[in-house]
């Protein structure tokens, strides 16, 4: 199959947090949710959003988690495993075949590291977009910017919930699109 360069998968990872660095010592952060859409890069159409919520291994969700990301231990319990997670972005959004990019570095090491602890061969693509980092090129920013101040440098509002997957996943996407415009 063909790679496919007209769509751009977007993801936003959250994972399991805590809020002291004792506590974060303690405990294997572990993906919590997968944000991920499409931007078709021709027509700016935003498509395929969806939040996959799964069920981390070995960590539990703790209050701090819950108040940043509103996901519930019971939402991640009813969620799907990490490998059924991978299986939804290769099968539905062709994540081998298709440029993926996220806010920044982290959720790409994240999925690389996850996958590598869950011994599953990385199902990527070989072109990732720092989406944080163009941004900041188009913008003429002088320092790293956050998903919501960049919008609002582009005239627009964040729409959803902050540090929800699906919707950072949406928003960013948003910002890709007016950074192609």
């Amino acid at each position: 199959m063909s790679n496919n360069y007209n769509e751009i998968v977007v993801i936003d990872l959250e994972a399991t947090c805590w809020s002291t660095p004792e506590e974060t010592a303690l405990n294997v952060s572990e993906i919590i949710e997968i944000g991920v859409c499409i931007l078709d890069v021709i027509t700016g159409e935003i498509k395929n959003q969806k939040g996959l919520i799964i069920q981390p291994r070995e960590s539990k969700i703790s209050p701090f988690c819950v108040e940043l990301t509103g996901i519930t231990q019971d939402m991640v319990d009813s969620g799907m495993k990490f490998d059924e997670a991978i299986k939804v972005l290769k099968k539905e959004y062709g994540v081998s075949r298709r440029m993926m990019g996220a806010w920044g570095n982290y959720d790409q090491n994240m999925l690389l590291k996850e996958c590598a602890r869950c011994d599953i061969k990385s199902p990527f693509g070989p072109t990732y977009l720092n989406i944080s980092a163009i941004a900041t090129l188009k913008l003429k920013a002088n320092r790293r910017l956050g998903v919501s101040e960049a919008l609002e440098m582009f005239g627009l509002k964040f729409e959803g919930r902050q540090h929800r997957g699906v919707d950072d996943a949406f928003n960013t996407a948003r910002l890709l699109r007016e950074i192609l415009k």
